[in-house]
């Protein structure tokens, strides 16, 4: 069926587009807290496919058109036999990832209706917190008497810790090849809670309000145990009652003699007041002052945010400019459909509307899309009068994605830093992003962020993360007992350079 173009909305007619989707959002909910009919599943199967299609810019960056034309197979068929809202998001999410970008994703604080009152609200999360290394899970913390912090758990309702994984697997995102990324959203490190969280039970959900878990204590003793499930705050209340806080995000500087360290655990201060800029120039001033000669900067935990943050650390760490592909300027259509925005939300609605602002590409990796105009495509960051003089390294992971991921990147690239840990999340081919929208459904509420822009690459930039010059696997073991290979690693480094 074909839908007639509408003029573009002035003011007052995006007003009265705002006030239909605020309608609609509630009519959403309503709608969400009963189970879907076929005739609603298929309506939220459509939505999803028109706009993953209409307007991600990058479908094909990471997939074959093949592939991605089986994902939307298997998603629809999976979508349209979907009776409530559990299995509406399922299908959404492994689409979502099937298209391998880590900015396209069920975003469980953007549900909506049933769904998020199932994925954030219900009681069927495990008493306890976990990381996984080596395949294996490692009990952080517990709010059940039966496991203990430093327990590996073995299984879950009868499925072996592996088979967990390769279950979850089709439902982590990250870009390309990425994997590390993937795995890191297994685990508790950062927050309180992980997509062990949100889709295990839906994938094994506890029976009769328990879940049946095979343990492993430190001594190598095996057991069996019952645990009752519970909803996200009783968990973080129990934990809390016995001293146990989600890691905090507050930036620090410590010096110990010879080493500074600068533990910055996040880039996003959209809606705080803390003057990042000011903690950079004066921790490099003291840096300066005191001739601290060796500087580790720990970025393992921030998955990114503002991307201004690591040009202000860099311009303190490079001696010449250092010019780089900065913005996303490929979108995938002038005007989004009229027929989707009462769908759409993001917080700022001109993005729906590039007229004369793009122009339609051709050839290359874009062939067929449209690039931004008056965006961009470099960037340079300029030294400081006096850059730090000492050495730096630079502690990665997979966690470091988006604006992290550019950073570790630049400072690699710029021979800033000596890069310590893990392969980093991201990817060379460059990031989605910039620009963002979610698409609520509108019969399940599940939710689904959609980038909007998508930076270029050519044929030959490779499928790939940054690998650090000095690669740390990280053990079962060492995690268990609380020790820090990456720091462990940089000591030795400097002791060697000591005595060379």
């Amino acid at each position: 069926m074909q839908y007639p173009f509408l003029p573009w909305p002035t003011p007052v007619r995006w007003f009265c587009l705002l006030l239909a989707a605020l309608a609609l959002n509630s009519s959403v909910t309503a709608a969400a807290a009963a189970d879907l009919t076929p005739d609603q599943a298929a309506q939220d199967a459509r939505v999803l496919k028109r706009a993953l299609t209409a307007l991600h810019p990058a479908l094909t960056k990471y997939r074959t058109q093949a592939e991605v034309d089986v994902a939307i197979a298997r998603f629809e068929a999976r979508a349209q036999s979907a009776r409530d809202a559990g299995a509406m998001y399922l299908a959404a999410a492994e689409m979502a990832t099937a298209i391998r970008c880590g900015h396209t994703w069920a975003n469980v604080l953007n549900q909506g209706g049933a769904a998020r009152a199932l994925l954030l609200d219900a009681a069927n999360k495990l008493p306890f917190t976990m990381t996984l290394v080596e395949q294996r899970w490692l009990v952080l913390a517990s709010a059940d008497a039966g496991v203990a912090a430093g327990d590996e758990v073995l299984a879950v309702n009868g499925v072996a810790a592996r088979e967990m994984v390769e279950r979850m697997r089709p439902y982590l995102r990250a870009d390309g090849n990425s994997d590390g990324k993937r795995m890191r959203q297994l685990g508790h490190d950062r927050f309180d809670f992980s997509q062990m969280d949100i889709v295990w039970p839906l994938l094994s959900p506890p029976v009769e309000g328990r879940y049946r878990v095979e343990l492993r204590d430190a001594a190598g003793k095996v057991k069996s145990v019952q645990v009752g499930a519970l909803t996200f705050d009783a968990r973080k209340g129990a934990l809390a009652a016995r001293g146990i806080q989600p890691m905090s995000e507050a930036w620090a500087l410590r010096i110990d003699g010879d080493i500074a360290t600068m533990a910055l655990p996040t880039f996003s201060f959209w809606n705080s007041k803390f003057d990042w800029a000011r903690f950079i120039d004066e921790s490099f001033a003291e840096l300066a002052r005191r001739r601290v000669p060796n500087l580790v900067i720990d970025i393992r935990d921030n998955e990114g945010g503002d991307g201004a943050i690591g040009g202000r650390i860099l311009s303190h760490l490079i001696r010449a400019p250092l010019t780089f592909t900065s913005s996303q300027t490929i979108t995938a259509y002038e005007r989004v459909p009229y027929i989707l925005v009462r769908y759409l939300d993001t917080w700022d609605y001109g993005f729906f509307d590039r007229t004369g602002q793009v122009e339609k590409l051709s050839e290359g990796t874009a062939a067929g899309k449209y690039r931004v105009k008056d965006r961009a495509s470099t960037d340079t960051i300029v030294p400081v009068a006096t850059p730090y003089a000492g050495r730096v390294f630079l502690l990665v992971g997979g966690e470091n994605s988006s604006a992290t991921f550019q950073f570790a990147q630049l400072a690699q690239q710029a021979r800033a830093a000596v890069l310590v840990g893990q392969p980093t999340g991201g990817n060379q081919r460059g990031l989605n992003g910039g620009e963002l929208t979610w698409v609520t459904l509108p019969n399940s509420g599940v939710s689904v962020d959609i980038p909007l822009l998508a930076a270029t690459y050519t044929a030959s930039t490779p499928d790939a993360s940054v690998t650090p010059d000095i690669v740390v696997e990280r053990t079962f073991d060492a995690r268990r007992a609380g020790r820090d290979l990456e720091t462990e690693t940089v000591m030795r480094e400097l002791a060697a350079s000591i005595v060379r």
